[in-house]
């Protein structure tokens, strides 16, 4: 027997049983074999199932607490039992040491620091398929690599640790197969050929095919390296434009998550000082383009970046109204509100314009072509805004329609009232002059009307 009659008799003393009779302890050791054979055999079962091979305290309270048995305290899974030899003339005596604790002592130590809130973080895991290279996502296998061998895995492991000794995953490399990399390079070098029609070939592309989700951000970096290195060549930045708006015209392609790092690309065409080397070339129609795309990003994707359309405004607002840029940023800045649509610019243009002219005459009667030339770009890009202004007033007044204003002086009066004098004269040279001051004047009534409070 595994437990024997003399510690059954041991054991009865110590609870006040003295003279147990040889049958009784035979049967009682008996007894306890079974139970305990019994309780092993299910502390195994716990173990097996938690994919172990060492049996723990954890496993044997676990089976005792499947047979409504009160569990065994004071011993840990993680510390080991020490049993201590007592001195005995009769036989070997055994016991398990406790230790006794001060209660004085625990009291006097500090306090432990406070610990860390718990707090969740998003990241992005995969994108169309592909794992970003960020910090929290794992190191991508490659058996086929030579850099995934035993050194290579040794030295990259010893590179994890920083110099507190603690691990840290590097960034993720990006793979591209080798096919994508070939597409890329052939693509972007299509882009800076001289011949139209292969250029054109290449923005179909991009535009259409399927296969190109992985290429996505490397086409962001592209426009923001090609913007960034060729602020004054025009060609260029066209053709950075072009493949911004190809890459979101192609439907196969998921570009949301990418529309923070292209929109600073966008805007620097916009409103951006000087895009060419003489003032006489065409760099009016790349910031339109530059306005039309942003305006389309915020119709399109607005639904997800709720403060995208409002960041945007107030960034063109900001340059609208600094007297110390340029007027090419100022024109910029008119262009991209105008395009956001006819509310912004009711709100944030059309209050501006008088003090505006102001300051657009003082730099027109300066002897310099340049501000000349730039200044009546200026007039006709407030003009336009006027346009769409009165456009969105006709057609939401009664009828869908408002009669056209008679051009005379007492008219031209009331206009220069809320446009300014200079502004008022360039309106009234115009074939639709009339249609404009009709629907400014319209809006100034209704500013201008108290509410109905009965």
């Amino acid at each position: 027997m595994i437990y024997s009659k003399s510690s059954i008799k041991n054991i009865a003393e110590s609870i006040g049983i003295p003279k147990l009779k040889d049958g009784i302890t035979t049967a009682m050791a008996q007894d306890v074999e079974y139970r305990l054979h019994e309780i092993i055999t299910e502390a195994m079962k716990f173990m097996r199932h938690s994919k172990r091979t060492k049996l723990t305290v954890a496993d044997i309270n676990s089976a005792l607490r499947v047979r409504n048995i009160e569990p065994m305290y004071g011993f840990e899974a993680g510390r080991p039992i020490k049993f201590h030899k007592a001195a005995s003339v009769i036989e070997d005596i055994y016991y398990v040491e406790d230790e006794e604790i001060d209660l004085s002592t625990i009291l006097e130590e500090p306090l432990p620091n406070v610990p860390l809130e718990v707090v969740y973080t998003a990241h992005w895991l995969a994108v169309e398929g592909v794992q970003p290279r960020i910090q929290q996502n794992p190191i991508p296998l490659d058996a086929d690599t030579e850099e995934n061998g035993p050194a290579a895995k040794k030295i990259a492991k010893s590179q994890h640790k920083n110099q507190d000794g603690v691990d840290t995953i590097p960034l993720v490399k990006h793979v591209l197969s080798k096919e994508l990399q070939l597409y890329f390079e052939c693509i972007t070098g299509s882009l800076q050929s001289t011949d139209p029609i292969v250029r054109s070939t290449a923005l179909e592309s991009i535009s259409v095919d399927a296969g190109i989700h992985q290429l996505v951000t490397y086409f962001v970096q592209y426009v923001a390296v090609t913007v960034k290195n060729n602020l004054h060549n025009l060609d260029t930045l066209r053709t950075a434009l072009a493949v911004a708006r190809a890459i979101r015209r192609n439907p196969n392609l998921f570009v949301e998550p990418y529309m923070h790092q292209l929109i600073p690309s966008l805007l620097t065409c916009l409103v951006s000082k000087r895009l060419c080397e003489e003032y006489t070339e065409d760099h009016w129609s790349l910031r339109n383009g530059a306005a039309e795309q942003i305006a389309d990003i915020c119709r399109n994707y607005g639904h997800s970046y709720h403060t995208l359309q409002s960041r945007i405004a107030r960034t063109l607002l900001r340059a609208f109204l600094d007297p110390t840029k340029p007027l090419t940023t100022h024109y910029g800045a008119i262009v991209g509100l105008t395009k956001l649509g006819a509310s912004t610019a009711k709100v944030l243009i059309l209050p501006n314009i008088k003090a505006y002219m102001t300051l657009l005459s003082t730099e027109m009667e300066k002897t310099n072509p340049q501000l000349a030339h730039e200044g009546k770009h200026c007039q006709e890009a407030l003009l336009d805004a006027l346009r769409v202004i009165a456009r969105e007033e006709s057609a939401a007044s009664e009828g869908g329609w408002l009669e056209p204003a008679k051009l005379n002086s007492v008219q031209k009066s009331k206009l220069s009232t809320v446009v300014g004098e200079p502004m008022a004269g360039v309106v009234f040279a115009e074939k639709d002059g009339g249609e404009i001051v009709a629907g400014v004047l319209a809006i100034s009534k209704n500013d201008k009307t108290p509410a109905n409070t009965s």
